[in-house]
């Protein structure tokens, strides 16, 4: 290997390293507001009796699926041609109309789920730029994991039950 290619190398993984951690420090700080805002909303719902290191756990894996959601759909909405990105979208319509009624009825389900959103757009702005179709498969992989996060913390009150 030449000098300029190993030179070439190093500064490619020292660019790539700084991306790397540019956006694992960007997750960690949506993680925490989304965790902090997610929080106030169970304190006002003291009928959800799930142990507090549980429902920080389940708040940070939903936090991590509402992440990667954003970028996943960005990429759809840009890439996938319409046909494409419907089938998408009946297929997530599908996966959510799998799930109880009463995951998408609950006051706190509403309320989770509406300041999930609320903090996406905060913090992805630029997906206030999605297509319709793209906008709509936002909405249904936010209720996705929404009815994924309240089917975990139900699992988990039963459990103590």
């Amino acid at each position: 290997m030449s000098m300029k290619s190993q030179e070439f190398n190093k500064d490619f993984h020292l660019k790539l390293s700084a991306e790397f951690k540019r956006i694992d420090q960007f997750l960690e700080k949506f993680q925490r507001h989304f965790i902090r805002e997610q929080l106030l909303i169970a304190n006002e719902h003291p009928d959800l009796n799930v142990p507090k290191d549980e429902l920080n756990k389940q708040l940070m894996q939903y936090a991590s699926h509402m992440f990667n959601c954003a970028d996943s759909v960005a990429d759809k909405d840009e890439n996938y041609n319409e046909i494409r990105l419907t089938l998408e979208l009946e297929a997530i319509i599908r996966a959510t109309d799998k799930y109880p009624a009463r995951f998408r009825e609950s006051e706190f389900a509403q309320q989770t789920h509406q300041k999930a959103k609320a903090l996406l757009i905060q913090f992805f702005p630029d997906l206030m730029e999605l297509s319709a179709n793209g906008f709509r498969l936002l909405e249904k992989y936010c209720l996705f994991y929404n009815l994924e996060f309240n089917s975990s913390l139900e699992e988990n009150k039963t459990a103590l039950d």
